[in-house]
């Protein structure tokens, strides 16, 4: 564990850790480059072996997937408890998914998205990187509301 300047201990997952995480969630958030302007969406997605896949839709986002920029998806969770939290951060090059090479889980063969409409692109994205981190959840009245209500943020 690491030190935070504030005061905070924070874990540095490993690789292993980080698969984990991410097969026992299924929501995150997929961050992708729009032409010159990052864009965020919300995504259900499925861990098919080494590769995070993902249905959608014509538009915005698969054309920024399949532009070849590198792409992020970020998902996060905590312990049964909210003592712990988590962050995993999975980047690299999305691609259609190849079912000749991929296989999806079977418990997730049919995993639908969440959003209404016709999602007819499964995409995968195989981490060429993957970071992560927990660390201990302070109690909140350690740090909400502000001591200083002359901050700068207010």
């Amino acid at each position: 564990m690491a030190d935070s300047a504030g005061g905070s201990r924070t874990e540095v997952l490993n690789p292993d850790e980080c698969w984990r995480y991410l097969r026992s969630s299924y929501i995150g958030r997929l961050a992708v480059i729009n032409g010159d302007v990052p864009e965020i969406f919300p995504v259900n997605f499925s861990v098919a072996g080494e590769s995070l896949v993902f249905r959608t839709a014509p538009g915005t986002k698969l054309r920024a997937l399949l532009s070849g920029a590198v792409a992020a998806l970020e998902v996060d969770g905590l312990n049964p408890y909210a003592t712990e939290v988590w962050s995993v951060v999975a980047k690299g090059k999305p691609e259609e998914f190849d079912g000749t090479r991929m296989t999806l889980p079977d418990s997730d063969a049919d995993r639908e998205p969440w959003e209404p409409g016709i999602k007819d692109h499964l995409v995968a994205l195989i981490p060429t990187e993957l970071t992560g981190r927990r660390f201990a959840v302070r109690s909140r009245t350690r740090w909400w509301p502000p001591v200083d209500f002359s901050a700068d943020w207010l």
